[in-house]
């Protein structure tokens, strides 16, 4: 089995630290039912941090798995870390596991976990005092797989300024977290599935499925069904009307902008320069991709 296979099959295996927040409805990522059919094996668990053709899916997950090792390094000279042996996997032997960023060991409360984040300023302005709840499940599922008594959540904000956030082991919440991880399996293994969130989970319900037949579902007699479809067309009417709102607007903007690439407002700033033509290209003998024509942007933001 090679290294990528084993680590698939433990991702499967176990629910994974920064899952956790899933099962406490918790995670802006992934709700509990997707986690279900994604350990049921029903859909696909999405490649962490992948690179197709040479290019990130996420740029923010790319990046902050390639400054890691620079922002402990940092936390390390800032806070006098010091590094203890890491491990390959950590797991509790009942369906939770996962690997902590870092294991250090802090000169004044001994052995602890570091976990590494990277925000940019509008993000970190909309945690508060401190990360969100799902970086806090993290870090303690981790303190308690691996068996201390702090961690600390090392966050890089806008690439120019690092923060500490100190977190002692609370024994009441890891019991916690074992307990609903225990109840979320056994809820896989009989096959109980959560009820999705539909207003996030379409992507994942379409999947779970599979591909549709050539069947004719007949739902004449379902009044539910009917009121949805009045609600879909309801909302696409509002959706259409949003659109047309924002077009007039747009437009009687530029109108007043005239050819000015950038417009100040008392609350919001305008970007309207024009894009750059772009040439047609050979990509390989024979086969030419065309260039495309220059467009205006229009750019509105809120002034902070």
């Amino acid at each position: 089995m090679t290294k990528d296979q084993s680590d698939l099959k433990f991702r499967a295996s176990v629910i994974g630290a920064g899952e956790v927040a899933a099962l406490f409805d918790a995670s802006p990522w992934t709700t509990k039912f997707e986690l279900y059919h994604r350990k049921r094996g029903t859909i696909a668990t999405p490649e962490f941090n992948a690179v197709v053709n040479g290019v990130p899916e996420n740029e923010r997950s790319y990046w902050g798995v390639k400054l890691e090792a620079s922002i402990i390094e940092g936390a390390k000279e800032r806070w006098g870390y010091t590094d203890r042996g890491e491990v390959k996997r950590l797991t509790n032997g009942k369906g939770l596991g996962g690997h902590p960023d870092h294991r250090a060991i802090c000169p004044e409360r001994g052995p602890g976990i570091l976990e590494v984040k990277m925000v940019d300023w509008l993000e970190r302005k909309k945690w508060g005092d401190e990360p969100p709840l799902n970086y806090l499940l993290q870090n303690q599922t981790y303190q308690g797989l691996d068996g201390v008594l702090w961690g600390d959540v090392i966050v890089l904000v806008g690439g120019n300024s690092l923060e500490r956030h100190q977190y002692d082991f609370r024994p009441a919440l890891y019991a916690e977290i074992e307990r609903r991880a225990v109840r979320f399996w056994e809820d896989v293994k009989a096959g109980r599935e959560p009820k999705p969130d539909y207003a996030r989970d379409g992507k994942a319900l379409v999947e779970s499925l599979g591909d549709p037949t050539d069947e004719v579902a007949d739902l004449r007699d379902n009044l539910d069904a009917e009121q949805l479809a009045m609600n879909y067309l309801a909302g696409k009417a509002l959706r259409d009307q949003g659109e047309t709102q924002m077009e007039v607007a747009k437009t009687q903007l530029i109108e007043m902008i005239g050819t000015a690439g950038r417009a100040m407002l008392p609350s919001f700033k305008i970007g309207a320069n024009r894009t750059k033509d772009t040439p047609d290209r050979e990509a390989k003998p024979g086969e030419v991709i065309k260039g495309r024509k220059g467009y205006r942007r229009f750019d509105l933001k809120e002034v902070v």
